[in-house]
């Protein structure tokens, strides 16, 4: 038996056992993780060998041990896992090179972050490959932050020798590179001292955020590790210490759980990764400077006689109202991010059992469907999230339903029928901020006095919508998260 608590799983092992379930939730408190029970046992054994059985009795009374530095680094070395080698998913690298004259034109050396380095190869890949580039001209220069929170992982970084371990099929692409900075030695392989003297390794709780600004973040496999909570204290962390425009590269499974306001879903080559919007640029500046974008975009469903989605008029001969609940829809997107949920939406759609006349799908409510849209729109499959959507909307045309469909054609670059969409919601719902947040923020490149007008409502609807669950429309974010950020902005537009 698993208990679910707050979205994350708590093993059934952890649950019987008082001393397990304290060191769960103390972990969880301190590093943001989701620690497994296996890892928590072994934990839990070690604790008893150092401690004595006045552990087991009464394991609060170890807090103090539980929370020293060096004692939470050596509790990451148990409940954290290390696999890493060079240039993993190299798609992002690909990536990074086409982007990378954006940088160079900064005249500066570029700020980039490895973080949740492991024993470091990933730091090194990215350093390799630029310094490589950086050879071939035009030339440039940069530094490589690289941290985790296993002090061991980052002394094994530092001493810049590896296995053949560390060294995969899939980063083949990247052999002529590896052998220009891989120096053998017996039958391991050192880094050359040019490429080390780029990086500076160090021990670091991501959840305590970051203490500079970058032009580039890899954040990768990582996040899936973290509890929904403390994924939301990640991410702000790494959002705000990004410089405008910048880039965050997170493991290909993991896009999903990412939806931030200051982060911008980017896709180039089949490669989704994140930018830091800035405030004076409307949030779908980033989709027309990318024109591939909407070229490799999954295109929207095709359907025959299918009802006008944009128009809320083309709802009024609907009898059947399915109803959106916030609140389910947030407890929905809890468990693991709603991908079962969505999974079950489209094999109940793709089955086309329907009951009554008004062929409402079955067994699928309003929040179902709303929730597996949300996921979809999230992991930008366009498809399923138009085809979700097409359903939700014969049955319901609310504030939230409307709201989806704006970002189903804000992600697609559509920023007219975005904003017809939003304007729709708004009308419908003045409570509902979602959608105030983003009128608000696509009018930044206005009028001043519109903006300001833009703002004042959009903070009046965030008072009026604090307690109806609507920020899990929005990443999961509180309402006062927005409010600064709306106030922020209209200062600084103020100061320009």
């Amino acid at each position: 038996m698993i208990c679910v608590e707050g979205g994350a799983k708590i093993p059934a092992e952890v649950l019987s056992s008082p001393a397990l379930l304290f060191l769960y939730h103390r972990i969880e408190q301190i590093l943001g993780i989701k620690a497994a029970g296996e890892a928590l046992i072994k934990l839990n054994e070690e604790l008893e060998e150092s401690c004595g059985a006045s552990f087991i009795e009464n394991p609060a009374a170890y807090e103090k041990v539980l929370t020293s530095r060096e004692q939470i680094f050596d509790i990451s070395k148990i409940v954290t896992v290390n696999e890493t080698y060079f240039f993993r998913e190299g798609a992002h690298f690909n990536v990074l090179i086409s982007l990378l004259p954006q940088f160079i034109s900064l005249k500066r050396p570029i700020q980039i972050c490895s973080a949740a380095t492991s024993i470091g190869c990933e730091a090194y890949s990215i350093a390799m490959l630029l310094d490589y580039h950086a050879k071939k001209g035009p030339t440039f220069d940069f530094a490589i932050d690289a941290f985790d929170i296993n002090a061991e992982a980052i002394e094994t970084a530092k001493q810049a020798r590896y296995t053949v371990n560390s060294l995969r099929s899939d980063g083949a692409d990247w052999k002529h590179i590896l052998d220009s900075y891989l120096i053998p030695v017996e039958d391991e392989f050192l880094v050359s001292q040019s490429i080390r003297e780029k990086l500076h390794f160090f021990p670091h709780n991501i959840m305590r955020g970051l203490n500079k600004k970058y032009d580039i973040i890899f954040f990768r496999n990582t996040l899936i590790y973290f509890s929904p909570k403390s994924r939301l204290i990640v991410l702000d962390g790494l959002a705000e210490s990004l410089f405008d425009n910048g880039l965050l590269f997170m493991g290909v499974s993991e896009t999903s759980t990412v939806k931030h306001p200051l982060l911008a879903g980017r896709y180039i080559s089949d490669v989704f990764f994140f930018q830091k919007i800035n405030f004076q640029q409307t949030l779908t500046a980033l989709h027309s400077e990318q024109p591939e974008r909407k070229q490799n975009a999954r295109p929207p469903v095709k359907k025959e006689n299918r009802a006008e989605t944009v128009n809320p008029k083309s709802f009024q001969s609907k009898q059947v109202e399915l109803t959106v609940d916030c609140g389910e829809v947030k407890q929905i997107l809890e468990i693991e991010e709603g991908q079962p949920n969505a999974k079950k939406v489209m094999e109940i759609i793709a089955s086309g059992k329907k009951v009554s006349a008004d062929e409402k799908p079955a067994s699928l409510s309003g929040d179902e469907l709303a929730a597996a849209a949300l996921y979809f729109l999230g992991v930008q499959d366009f498809n399923s999230a138009d085809l979700v959507l097409s359903h939700l909307e014969k049955f319901n045309s609310a504030a939230p339903v409307q709201f989806l469909r704006g970002e189903y054609h804000l992600l697609l670059g559509n920023v007219k029928d975005a904003e017809q969409n939003f304007e729709y919601a708004v009308g419908k719902d003045r409570a509902f901020w979602p959608a105030f947040y983003r009128i608000a923020s696509l009018a930044a490149e206005g009028n001043l006095t519109r903006y300001e007008y833009r703002i004042k409502k959009a903070c009046e609807s965030l008072e009026l919508g604090k307690d109806f669950h609507y920020e899990c429309f929005m990443g999961g974010f509180s309402p006062d998260y927005f409010q600064r950020i709306l106030i922020r902005r209209i200062n600084e537009h103020k100061s320009t």
